[in-house]
């Protein structure tokens, strides 16, 4: 088991940016490949450390039907997260939108997808957003679910305290 404290706690962004390769980044993260199994979402401000946030209590606190359906989350800090390693499904498609229907072969998916939005209060429009999408294991999972819908934005801020972070 990796001790990702030791191995990546201390690096600077600098540091990070210098010993792992650029994936890509969004607006609040860049994602960087640890290896060929793993990839680090680096925080770039306040922003990052909520999505980061975010993700984490969704992975944690999903029960296991729904967990089904994200990316696995290996270790995180606010700044930091480490997920396995998924294909982006945006290399595969053209498409900015995806048919929930049409995910995953589970004849509940739309229903437990919906219900995953709703419980975590996620945003819907990132949820059937490509770009969130990867294949792990020959299914498709959500790799990027650390955007919420606004009661998400009022509930994650108290329950994270985010303010620490100022």
């Amino acid at each position: 088991m990796t001790d990702f404290n030791s191995l990546l706690g201390s690096l600077s962004d600098d540091d990070i940016r210098k010993k792992y390769r650029l994936l890509g980044q969004g607006d609040s993260r860049k994602v960087f490949a640890l290896n060929e199994d793993l990839v680090l979402k680096l925080a770039k401000g306040m922003e990052g450390i909520y999505q980061n946030s975010v993700e984490h209590y969704v992975f944690t606190h999903a029960e296991v039907k729904l967990s089904l359906y994200l990316c696995p989350v290996v270790w995180f800090t606010p700044r930091m997260l480490v997920m396995r390693r998924a294909i982006p499904l945006s290399s595969t498609t053209h498409k900015k939108h995806i048919n929930l229907g049409a995910m995953r072969k589970e004849p509940n998916a739309p229903m437990d997808l919906y219900n995953l939005t709703n419980k975590f209060m996620l945003y819907y429009e990132d949820i059937i957003s490509v770009s969130s999408w990867g294949i792990l294991k020959g299914l498709n999972v959500l790799i990027d679910y650390g955007c919420t819908n606004k009661m998400g934005d009022a509930y994650y801020n108290s329950l994270f305290s985010m303010e620490k972070y100022l």
